[in-house]
């Protein structure tokens, strides 16, 4: 049976208010990524009516840079930590798996080979999920169906020699009854014509036959290949959407009332009423973790998040061609497969472009014990270098290639944890282990045998990636789970409904919420589930317009939630760390509310309270008592009240004025004092930040505002007082 939508937004979850609305928010809905999840929900949001942000960390790369990236790897390659930002692919190296994907508009499409398979049955009665929904294959049927027409699934209609060598490794395996062309989303009309949308009755762009390249894994310049700027991600723009490339997500903080404070790396935060969080699994668990963990503005996610992270069990081989002039490259990436075993199913990949795949290569070498396979392999290169500087060195490499993906529905899993990296200890990343489930494969055999098989067929040399056979880990492009579904938070990090447990408003709708292997390509299945999410979610629903209940950006807190917040305040000599998690929580004052006289007092342990007292006295606020704030020319002003050793007066110095802006510290929306360019040293570069825990009690911090001084700020408690 199929799910029926909601009927209206559930308690604290989604709804918007129309465009224009009084709710303070920058929009409506935030979608993080722009990969097969966020341009699924991002169309699917805006047919509703619902204002749509899309923030995509990459760039929005034109077929000319597509174009160059097949021969500059300054255009292909993304790893903005050395540098690197024009490109879109990137690889990191876990100790238990190695990941590639893509960053930049379309996500994983720019590198997707574009192979659209629905998973067998055993998914979609895994016990994993099997408890949440009677038939999930009958519910999410319309939602295959649909995500397949979007993408415009059709069947390869090209064959070559890469084929007929599959064929016959295919019979070799005694698979050859399940060989046959796979369903693609590419638009293969006439070869290099362009042509009117041939998908969405002239709603969509104009369209090229495919140019039988064999080039999809480095990005398509033809504007063949259905990425997602040719379809989802297109017509949401159409439909209102906006999508701000170069945009990373680094925070997300609970606003009082509802909705959410997204921070943004370099950028203005953005307020919305929900968030979905939809950059991969391994952008959206870092995120997540980041929030809980380190920020301590989502305290209540799932402490089952990152625990069980799959890889569909996957293994890659490849196989030179004897012949130096021979081209099997015509074609798209992938066009036929086969199952050699209910478990397994084997892909052929075209890799043009991929020139870096002659530095990953090393004999095929067999070995369930990965060091043992590791030395096997470094014996082998030694003992025949010249074999091996052939294929590194091989003439028309790319042409002659074969890749073969190996994928099992084996239910391997990797965990993923949140911790102080190795390298740099100063900062927490994702760190991967081993599960219950057992460790994801570097090695199957089956991926051994297809390989032989292929070069029995073809006279090649097969061959295994390094990052396998030596480095012992398995390399996968299909990552899945992590912050899957599950009945409640001892289960899964998110409902039903794909709502984060413990977080009303913020959705995972990419890999990450998938919590069952899927032994294929998981692209169809994340539009599918996405397609699902945004069918139960809700339209735009009007809010009230009294002026009065209006919360600008920078609002405070209402009571219900200062006193959840006022619960949570340490004491006054707790750790600096303390104070500075609970000032991450709170949101920024009205500046408006800040009209009045506050006490000071100074926090964290004694002898950092003593040094900060005596600082202040030599730097001009000897005996700080607090600070006063007052209303000047429609802006907010105030001063410094001090009362020296021995004095009976309260005199006011320093004159202050107070804006609300993005936090140097943490990047979200504070009450910033600053001081004037020609107040005394040092008082000309201090900054202070302040947050409410309610309109009587503030929270602060004060730095020198300098790259350096920035990372060392001291917090101080005001309370009102009566003058």
């Amino acid at each position: 049976m199929v799910s029926a939508p909601l009927a209206s937004a559930p308690t604290g979850g989604p709804s918007s208010p129309p465009a224009g609305g009084a709710s303070g928010f920058d929009t409506d809905v935030i979608v993080v990524g722009s990969g097969f999840g966020g341009a699924t929900a991002a169309l699917r949001l805006a047919e509703k009516g619902h204002r749509v942000v899309v923030l995509e960390k990459g760039r929005r790369h034109s077929r000319d840079d597509l174009l160059a990236a097949r021969r500059d790897p300054r255009h292909f390659l993304y790893q903005p930590e050395v540098g690197l930002r024009k490109g879109f692919f990137w690889q990191r190296v876990f100790r238990d798996v190695a990941i590639i994907g893509a960053s930049g508009v379309g996500g994983g499409s720019i590198v997707w080979a574009a192979v659209l398979l629905e998973p067998k049955d055993s998914f979609f009665t895994d016990p994993a999920w099997a408890h949440l929904d009677p038939d999930w294959k009958a519910t999410l049927a319309p939602h295959y169906a649909e995500a397949a027409r979007m993408l415009g699934r059709t069947t390869c209609p090209v064959s070559g020699p890469m084929d007929d060598h599959l064929a016959a490794a295919s019979e070799a395996q005694g698979g050859g009854d399940t060989f046959g062309p796979v369903p693609v989303a590419i638009y293969f009309g006439e070869r290099g014509r362009t042509v009117a949308d041939p998908f969405f009755d002239g709603d969509g762009p104009d369209r090229t036959g495919c140019h039988l390249c064999g080039g999809c894994l480095v990005g398509c310049p033809h504007g063949s290949k259905n990425t997602l700027d040719l379809n989802y991600l297109y017509l949401a723009e159409r439909r209102g959407a906006e999508i701000r490339p170069e945009h990373r997500v680094d925070a997300l903080k609970p606003l009082p009332g509802g909705g959410y404070e997204v921070g943004i790396a370099g950028r203005p935060p953005l307020r919305a009423r929900n968030v979905v969080l939809a950059g991969g699994v391994l952008g959206t668990l870092e995120l997540l973790y980041r929030c809980r963990d380190e920020l301590g503005t989502l305290p209540d996610v799932s402490s089952t998040l990152g625990e069980v992270v799959r890889t569909n069990s996957e293994a890659v081989t490849a196989i030179l061609d004897a012949d130096a002039d021979a081209d099997l490259s015509v074609g798209p990436t992938i066009s036929s497969h086969y199952y050699p075993d209910a478990h397994t199913h084997i892909t052929q990949n075209r890799y043009m472009g991929g020139w870096h795949m002659r530095f990953q290569l090393g004999p095929l070498v067999d070995g369930v014990r990965p060091g043992r396979r590791a030395l096997d392999t470094l014996v082998a290169i030694a003992r025949r270098p010249a074999a091996h500087a052939k294929v590194v060195a091989a003439r028309n490499f790319e042409r002659r290639l074969t890749a073969l993906t190996v994928m099992q529905d084996h239910d391997n899993q990797v965990g993923f944890r949140f911790a102080r990296s190795p390298m740099r200890p100063w900062r927490r990343v994702l760190r991967s282990g081993e599960v219950r489930g057992g460790k994801a494969p570097s090695y199957l055999p089956v991926a051994n045998d297809a390989a032989r098989a292929f070069a029995a067929s073809s006279g090649g040399t097969p061959l295994n990636l390094l990052v396998e056979s030596v480095g012992g880990v398995s390399m996968t492009a299909h990552i899945l789970g992590g912050a899957s579904m599950g009945a409640d938070p001892t289960e899964g990090v998110i409902d039903i409904d794909h709502q984060v447990f413990g977080h009303p408003g913020l959705y995972v709708v990419d890999a990450a919420a998938i919590p069952a292997n899927l032994g294929v390509n998981p692209s169809l299945t994340i539009c599918a589930l996405a397609e699902r999410f945004a069918a139960r979610f809700p339209a735009p629903v009007a809010e009230a317009t009294d002026p009065s209940a209006v919360r600008a950006p920078g609002a405070g807190a209402s009571d219900e939630a200062t006193v959840g917040n006022a619960t949570r305040m340490p004491t006054s000599s707790a750790p600096l760390a303390a104070w500075l998690r609970c000032f991450r929580t709170l949101p920024a004052p009205a500046l408006p509310t800040l009209e009045g006289t506050f006490a000071a007092e100074l926090l964290g342990p004694r002898a950092m309270r003593k040094v900060a007292t005596v600082a202040l006295a030599r730097t001009g606020l000897p005996g700080w008592e607090g600070k006063r704030f007052f209303a000047v020319d429609g802006a907010v002003a105030g001063t410094n009240r001090c009362r020296p050793a021995g004095g009976d007066e309260v005199g006011e110095v320093l004159p202050m004025r107070v804006t609300t802006d993005r936090s140097r510290w943490d990047g979200f929306t504070v009450a910033a004092i600053t001081y004037r360019r020609d107040a005394p040293r040092p008082w000309r570069w201090v900054r202070d930040e302040v947050r409410a825990v309610d309109q009587d009690t503030l929270v602060g911090i004060t730095m020198v505002d300098v790259p350096g001084g920035r990372r060392c700020p001291t917090p101080f408690l005001l309370r009102r007082v009566p003058g």
